[in-house]
Formats: structure tokens, C-alpha cells, sequence
């Protein structure tokens, strides 16, 4: 394949269009080369299509782990919440009772 040898796609192209005569011994090879680095790229291609899906897939896999720790942290501060709202019931519960104790002594005296 000393035609083709180190030659790029365009390069061969160029060639073919202006010296090799079809199904000469030369254009087969020029055709030939040019279905190789064709595959080539194709390949390359997909090489670097599979390394960005793995990128994408890392990256959802983070996102999902990240997603559920915030959802974590959601049900555990609506757990405190929900103390807390309990808590502050039986303050204001009690106030409500000191104060009525008092208006109740207040009525009396």
C-alpha cells in the first residue's frame, strides 16, 4: 500500500480524483485506505463517545448519592421539626394554663 502509506483521507482523495483511473490496482488501495481510516475514525469516535457516557454516569451516580443524602437530612430535620412544634404546644399549652391560673387569682382577690 505505498500509495496510501502515511496519507490522510483528503490527501488520498485529492489523488484519486486526479490520477488513479477506476479499478486500477492503485485506486483499489486508495479506496481501500479510505474505508480503513474511515473505520478508524468511526472508532476513535466511539472511544471517546463511551468515555463521555462513563463521565455522564460517574457524574449521575454522584448526583443521585448527593440526592439522597439531602433527602436524609430532609426527614431528619422534619423529625427535629416536629419536636420542636411539640415542644413549643406544651409551652404555650402551660403559659396558657399560668395564665389563666392568674386571671382565675386576680378574679378572686
Amino acid at each position: 500500500m505505498s500509495y496510501v502509506q502515511g496519507k490522510t483521507k483528503s490527501e488520498i482523495l485529492d489523488e484519486m480524483a486526479g490520477t488513479a483511473q477506476p479499478g486500477s490496482q492503485i485506486h483499489e488501495q486508495q479506496k481501500a485506505a479510505i474505508i480503513v481510516r474511515s473505520t478508524e475514525d468511526v472508532q476513535v469516535a466511539l472511544e471517546k463517545q463511551t468515555n463521555a457516557t462513563c463521565k455522564v454516569n460517574d457524574a449521575l451516580e454522584q448526583l443521585n448519592s448527593r440526592m439522597e443524602s439531602l433527602e436524609n437530612i430532609f426527614k431528619e430535620s422534619s423529625k427535629s421539626s416536629g419536636k420542636v412544634a411539640f415542644a413549643l404546644n406544651l409551652l404555650t399549652g402551660a403559659l396558657v394554663l399560668v395564665g389563666i391560673a392568674q386571671g382565675i387569682i386576680a378574679y378572686t382577690k
